[in-house]
C-alpha cells in the first residue's frame, strides 16, 4: 500500500511500485554507460552559474539601466514557481517543471541502482490534486559507502538529465522554428501614435506593411528606403497593408516632424521584419559561441523581449508553420521553450556545490576522500560550509543588487 504523508497543503505519496522500473532501468546499456557523463557535466554546469551570477553582479553594479529594468519586473521574477512568479505561464510552467522533477529524481534513482544503493521508495508531491514534483527516496548511508566513483555519478545524474532535457527540448524547438514562415512578406506595425497622420487614416498597430507607394518592403532597411524619398512634410504616402488576410491601401500626407520641421511624420513609431525577427532567433545558434545564443534565454513573456521573440503572444499569430502543426505551432514552441528553460536552470542551480544541492553532496563527499585522513569531520563540514555560505552570499547579492545599487 503507498504511504501518505500531509503536510499542508502538500501531500505525498510515497510507494515501493515504482523501484522495480528503476531496477529495470538501470540494467540497460545506456544507464551503465552513461554515469560518467553526467559526472563531466557537473563541474561545467557550476561553472556556468557562477559565470553567470558574477557577471549579473558586475552589470548590475556598473550599468544602472540594468538594475532599473530588474526593478520594474519586480521581484517575483527570482521565483521558480508558476502562477506566483507573473512570468511563468501556469499551464506550460508546471507541465515543464513536473517533467524537470520527474526526469532528476528518475535519474537519480536508476544511477542509484547502478551503483547498488538501495532504493527506499518512490513518490509523488501534490498540491491539492496537482502533481507538482516527484521523488526518489535512497538509502544515504549506503549511498556513501558506496564509495566516490559510484555517489558521484548517482548525485550527478539528475543535473545531467535535467541538462539532456533541455538540451533535447532547444533542438526540438528550432527544428519547429525552422519550419516557420510569416504570414506574410513585410513590416509589422507595433507602436502608433494615435494623432499621427498613419493611424488617423485607418492604419492600426499591427497591420502588416506589405508595400510603400507600390514598392514591395519586407526589411526594416528596405521601409526606411521606401519612405526616404517622400519623407517631408506634405507629400503623400499610400500603404499597403495586410489585415486579417486581406489587403488594404491608405493614402494619407505627412506632417511636419515635432523635432525637425523639415522632416515629415507618419506617427509610426514601432515597427519590425517579420522574416528578420524569425532569422536572427533561429540563426543565432549558427553563431555559437557568441552571445548572441543569450536569446534563448530571454523569457517570451517579458514584455521587452517578446518583440524578438517569434513564438511570443504578441508575434506568433504572424507566422505559421509548414508541417502538420500549421498555425498551432506556437502551443509546442511555448511548452518545449519552458522545458528547456526550466530543466536548464534545475541543471545549473543543483550542480552548484552548495550542501546540500547535488553540487553540494558530491563537493563534501570529495573532501571526505581527499582529506579524510589529515581532517576531522569538524574541519570538513566547516569548508564545505564555508563554500555554502559564500556561494549562497553570492545569489543574495544578485538577487538584491539592483534595490542596493540602482
Amino acid at each position: 500500500m503507498p504511504k501518505k504523508e500531509f503536510s499542508f497543503p502538500f501531500l505525498m505519496i510515497k510507494t515501493e511500485k515504482g523501484v522495480s522500473l528503476l531496477d529495470s532501468m538501470s540494467k540497460t546499456w545506456i544507464a551503465r554507460k552513461t554515469g560518467w557523463l553526467f559526472v563531466i557535466f557537473l563541474p561545467m554546469l557550476a561553472a556556468i552559474t557562477l559565470y553567470f551570477t558574477i557577471s549579473s553582479i558586475i552589470n548590475i553594479i556598473s550599468n544602472p539601466i540594468v538594475g532599473q529594468v530588474i526593478r520594474e519586473l519586480g521581484p517575483a521574477i527570482n521565483l521558480p514557481w508558476p502562477g506566483i512568479n507573473p512570468y511563468l505561464p501556469i499551464v506550460y510552467g508546471w507541465i515543464a517543471l513536473f517533467v524537470g522533477m520527474v526526469v532528476h529524481e528518475v535519474a537519480h534513482g536508476v544511477q542509484a541502482r547502478v551503483a547498488g544503493v538501495p532504493v527506499k521508495f518512490v513518490g509523488i508531491i501534490l498540491l491539492v490534486f496537482l502533481p507538482i514534483g516527484a521523488f526518489v527516496e535512497l538509502d544515504d548511508k549506503e549511498l556513501e559507502k558506496s564509495g566516490l566513483r559510484k555517489s558521484t555519478k548517482a548525485l550527478a545524474a539528475g543535473p545531467g538529465t535535467n541538462f539532456v532535457t533541455a538540451v533535447a527540448s532547444l533542438i526540438l524547438l528550432l527544428l519547429i522554428i525552422s519550419s516557420l514562415q510569416p504570414v506574410a512578406d513585410g513590416v509589422l506595425i507595433t507602436q502608433m501614435n494615435m494623432e499621427g497622420p498613419a493611424y488617423k487614416s485607418g492604419i492600426m498597430p499591427g497591420d502588416i506593411i506589405i508595400s510603400v507607394n507600390g514598392q514591395n518592403v519586407s526589411t526594416i532597411e528596405s521601409f526606411i528606403e521606401a519612405v526616404e524619398p517622400y519623407y517631408r512634410p506634405g507629400h503623400n504616402l499610400t500603404l499597403t497593408v495586410l489585415r486579417q488576410g486581406k489587403m488594404l491601401d491608405f493614402t494619407f500626407t505627412l506632417a511636419a516632424n515635432p523635432e525637425n520641421s523639415s522632416r515629415g511624420y507618419m506617427g509610426i513609431h514601432g515597427y519590425l521584419s517579420l522574416r528578420e525577427v524569425l532569422e536572427n532567433y533561429y540563426g543565432a545558434v549558427y553563431r555559437f559561441p557568441s552571445r548572441d545564443v543569450m536569446v534563448y534565454m530571454l523569457i517570451p513573456t517579458l514584455p521587452w523581449a517578446s518583440t524578438s521573440i517569434p513564438f511570443s503572444e504578441p508575434l506568433h499569430k504572424y507566422y505559421i508553420s509548414q508541417t502538420f502543426l500549421g498555425s498551432n505551432y506556437h502551443y509546442f514552441v511555448n511548452l518545449l521553450y519552458w522545458i528547456w528553460f526550466l530543466n536548464f536552470n534545475l541543471a545549473i542551480f543543483n550542480a552548484l556545490p552548495i550542501y546540500p544541492l547535488d553540487g553540494g553532496i558530491v563537493f563534501k563527499f570529495l573532501c571526505k576522500r581527499m582529506f579524510g585522513e589529515r581532517l576531522s569531520g569538524k574541519w570538513i563540514n566547516l569548508i564545505v560550509y564555508t563554500l555554502t555560505l559564500i556561494l549562497v552570499g553570492l545569489i543574495i547579492l544578485m538577487i538584491v543588487a539592483p534595490y542596493i545599487f540602482g
